[in-house]
């Protein structure tokens, strides 16, 4: 060997026969399998396992790869790797001295001739060696592949490769990756998705199909996956923070179903024997909206805050509040903030801008400088904030002692920020004939300006006999002192912010502030609906509600009035005076007939201007003392602040109506207070102090919250209903044998029926007087839900009948006002308008009747257009119309 490695040259040579002995028993032993490969990968960039049935191709792939396996072991038993004598004996074919082989031979004797022969056969063979050359093989190339597949194959898989193009890598996944699934039945996975944007969005949901592109969808949106098959699939979501899996549930159809949340982007992929379907989605941000003041707050004539705000959102605001929080807040309560809802005048604008009035005068802090901060939050939950702005709230002027005293022991209690300590433990209680002393100590408990506000309750009402005329006052502050007495926490201590708030307005106004409450709670209600585009149902609803109110509210000013001494008006003086001013007058009532018109007929804003119209005329309404004639204010016909001879000129059966009219409302407000005494009673809450004094009950008795008193009462107006029946007929005598003018307050012996008053009323109020019978006898056996009904009915009945005889009593007056509206043009009426002026409604652009009725005539026609239409589109197209209505 170490011969063989000093002749130049022999090395490499013999390197190169051997590579070329490797390749060539590489070949011979591995052809099969290279020819297999070959082929394999052709029919593969051909797009032939594409073509081919899932379950098919599935299939072939595993032949495939076990053909390919056992020719490989095939090839592995076959070839033997060339040796270096394997080498050396096809060098030494070339040359009869076998020169390589010999060189490695030894002499037998190394004496000097021999060695001399040896050293010139040695030098001959050397010679020999370098004259050798490295076979090719063309010829066992030749024999083993004479088509030259070695060279056309990876030609043609290189071309096939360039062919394929961008297909190259899913061809070739689909030949070399087996779609094990398919044999095991994945075909058969069906999978529906959707992508549900949020609600707050308004945008539809999206169909996810397989082979969608980049899906856009807001953040936040919520995935849907619903799978059918035998076996629950895999849910793999792909984020930037990484890689996560979610098992598909079981749901009672026997389909499985998985939802999440995308909150980034996310490739979503469902797995089962492998990727089944998969898409990405892009998730936008959703960017917090934006609130501003446009104008400062201030204060209005009416100590309300006014301030124009502006808002944006890139989904829709769907609330705005105003923050507020004390300028110099409570020591326990650094952060104390309080938001008052803002109305956006629409459903989740976008981009928007109005005026706001907010009435702050109940709010704990009403009178103190304070921050205010307009908040816009979006369906996200997402707050965007304002500039902060300093304010002092408005606060309620109160005049009567008793109304400010209530006030300010309501706001003490409210503005407390600290909560109730601890009271110790009584385990004496738990022993028998024991007593829990600490029920009886709550207050101790309570924080300072809580317990100041219990003492101020106490000297406040110490003498209610010398400082209160209205027990009901008194009764209320009690329960107050009651409320804070037991509360065991903050949060039942502060339900005395309704009661001491209704105390002070009952000491500050009467009776006729919960009218007026009620009345401005219809308004609110049925602006908001108009605002929101309600139902035509919910619309007509709201609107006779505020109807009601109307007449109630009305109703208690004429009560208030006349218990004030003062003399008000009826229906038909209002009317006949300059424009009218009553529910039962010709131009008030058109104004409550155009407004349900313009809300019917989508006219929205114009029902909201005269709505807000109608209330404020309202709210202005009062009742003066004087003569209609002095200029200032109204008197009832006969009444002492008339003119002289005024009552003379009254006819009989004007002064019949107007005395039974008086009666009738007598009733109808003792029935109504009954009314509801009787749902306090239903509802564990006691009857309130308002019905004492009324003919049907027992003034003074001490009883009146039981059920029994409320049964007396009823029974009671019951037999004042009856004497009002037998007294208002054409010479009808009361159930003493006296007559009917007994029971409107005429001279005993005086007729006070006339013609104009039929039998048809008789018989009304005998009905009403049954119903009244029967609701007494349902509360004395402790029914107080049927009672109610009845009472509700009798009350409508009272209400319809009262009604009828003001119009009757309108027309009359109506026929003999003669020029009496021009004499009176200096007065002003109720409303605060001058009397014989312009109408009520003026400067509000009302649809005359012709324009209403022709709007009600084609809102009518397209929903019989709408009924009848066959075709989708057509009613589609109806719809919309109708909704623009």
């Amino acid at each position: 060997m170490a011969e063989l490695k000093q002749i130049p040259g022999l090395r490499a040579k013999l390197g190169a026969v051997r590579a070329r002995l490797g390749r060539l028993a590489f070949a011979r032993a591995f052809w099969p399998v290279l020819l297999f490969i070959a082929v394999y990968l052709a029919v593969a960039l051909l797009g032939g396992f594409q073509r081919l049935p899932s379950t098919l191709a599935a299939g072939t792939t595993l032949a495939g790869f076990l053909i390919a396996a056992l020719l490989l072991v095939r090839g592995l038993r076959v070839w033997q790797r060339p040796s270096a004598d394997d080498a050396r004996d096809l060098l030494d074919r070339q040359s009869d001295l076998r020169p390589v082989s010999g060189l490695l031979d030894r002499p037998a004797a190394s004496h000097g001739p021999a060695q001399a022969l040896w050293n010139a056969h040695a030098r001959r063979l050397r010679g020999a060696v370098a004259d050798l050359k490295t076979p090719n093989f063309w010829k066992d190339w030749r024999r083993l592949d004479p088509a030259f597949l070695r060279f056309a194959l990876p030609v043609l898989l290189i071309g096939l490769f360039v062919a394929a193009g961008s297909q190259t890598e899913a061809r070739l996944r689909s030949a070399l990756v087996p779609n094990l699934g398919a044999l095991a039945g994945a075909d058969a996975l069906r999978v529906e998705a959707w992508i549900t944007p949020p609600e707050h969005t308004g945008r539809p949901p999206i169909f996810l199909e397989a082979g969608m592109g980049e899906i856009r969808v807001p953040a936040g949106s919520q995935v849907t996956l619903r799978a059918f098959h035998r076996a629950a699939p895999e849910l793999v979501l792909e984020t930037e923070a990484g890689r996560e899996k979610t098992r598909f549930e079981d749901t009672p159809d026997g389909a499985y179903e998985v939802r999440t949340t995308l909150m980034g982007d996310t490739r979503i992929s469902v797995h089962w024997w492998g990727e089944r379907t998969a898409w990405s989605v892009l998730a936008s941000p959703d960017s917090p909206p934006i609130a501003r003041f446009v104008g400062l707050p201030s204060l209005t004539t009416k100590d309300e805050m006014e301030f124009e705000w502006a808002v944006e959102d890139d989904y829709g605001v769907r609330r705005l509040e105003l923050a507020i929080s004390l300028r110099e807040p409570h020591p326990a309560a650094p952060d104390a903030e309080d938001r008052l809802p803002v109305s956006l005048g629409g459903v989740a604008p976008k981009l928007a801008e109005d005026t706001a009035l907010l009435d702050t005068m109940r709010h704990r802090w009403a009178g103190l400088p304070v921050d205010v901060q307009l908040v816009a939050i979006d369906g996200a939950g997402q707050e965007g904030r304002s500039e902060i702005y300093p304010f002092v709230l408005p606060e309620k002027l109160l005049l009567q002692p008793l109304a400010k005293a209530a006030q300010e022991i309501r706001v003490t209690v409210l503005r407390e920020p600290r909560a109730y300590g601890v009271l110790a433990a009584n385990p004496e209680a738990l022993a028998q004939g024991g007593v829990n002393t600490a029920a009886t100590r709550r207050l101790d408990a309570a924080p300072p300006d809580v317990q100041m506000a219990a003492a101020m309750l106490d000297g406040l009402t110490l003498e209610p006999a010398r400082y209160f005329e209205d027990r009901s006052v008194y009764f209320g502050l009690r329960m107050a002192h009651s409320i804070l007495t037991t509360a065991p926490d903050k949060a039942e201590a502060d339900t005395i912010d309704t009661l001491l708030w209704q105390v002070a307005l009952k000491a500050e106004y009467g009776s006729a502030a919960d009218a007026l409450r009620a009345l401005l709670a219809a308004r609110r209600a049925l602006e908001q609906a108009l605002r929101d585009g309600a139902s035509e149902d919910e619309i007509r609803r709201l609107m006779e509600a505020f109807k009601e109110a109307a007449n109630n509210y009305i109703a208690a000013k004429m009560a208030e009035a006349m218990i004030n001494g003062n003399e008000a008006p009826n229906m038909s003086d209002m009317a006949e005076q300059g424009g009218g001013g009553g529910l039962g007058s010709g131009d008030f009532q058109e104004m409550l007939d155009a407004l349900s018109d313009l809300a019917e007929t989508g006219a929205t804003d114009q029902a909201r201007q005269l709505l807000s119209d109608i209330t404020n005329m309202l709210e202005n309404l009062e009742f003066q003392q004087g003569g209609a004639g002095s200029g200032d204010g109204f008197a009832m016909p006969g009444g002492e602040g008339g003119e002289p001879g005024e009552d003379e000129e009254m006819t009989g059966e004007q002064r019949e109506l107007t005395d039974a009219l008086e009666a009738l409302s007598d009733l109808l407000r003792e029935q109504r207070e009954l009314n509801d005494d009787t749902l306090a009673e239903q509802r564990g809450e006691g009857p309130s102090q308002s019905g004492e004094g009324t003919q049907g009950g027992q003034p003074g008795q001490e009883g009146e919250g039981q059920i029994e008193g409320l049964g007396d009462r009823q029974r009671g107006l019951a037999k004042q209903a009856e004497r009002l029946s037998r007294g208002i007929g054409p010479g009808g005598e009361d159930e003493d044998g006296g007559e009917g003018a007994a029971a409107s307050g005429e001279p005993d012996g005086e007729e006070t029926g006339t013609a104009a008053i039929d039998d048809a009323a008789r018989r009304r109020l005998e009905d009403i007087a049954r119903l009244q019978e029967r609701a007494a006898r349902e509360l004395e056996r402790g029914r107080e839900d049927w009672a109610g009904r009845l009472q509700e009915e009798a009350t409508g009945q009272l209400r319809d009948l009262s009604a009828e005889l003001a119009a009757r009593l309108d027309e009359i007056e109506e026929a003999m006002a003669g020029d009496r509206t021009n004499a009176d043009s200096d007065q002003v009426d109720p409303f605060g308008r001058p009397i014989g002026g312009p109408g009520v409604g003026d400067g509000v652009a009302i649809p005359d009747e012709a324009e209403r009725q022709r709007a009600k005539d084609i809102l009518d026609e397209l929903r019989r257009r709408y009924e009848d239409a066959e075709d989708a589109e057509e009613q589609e197209y109806l719809e919309r119309l109708l909704d623009r209505f």
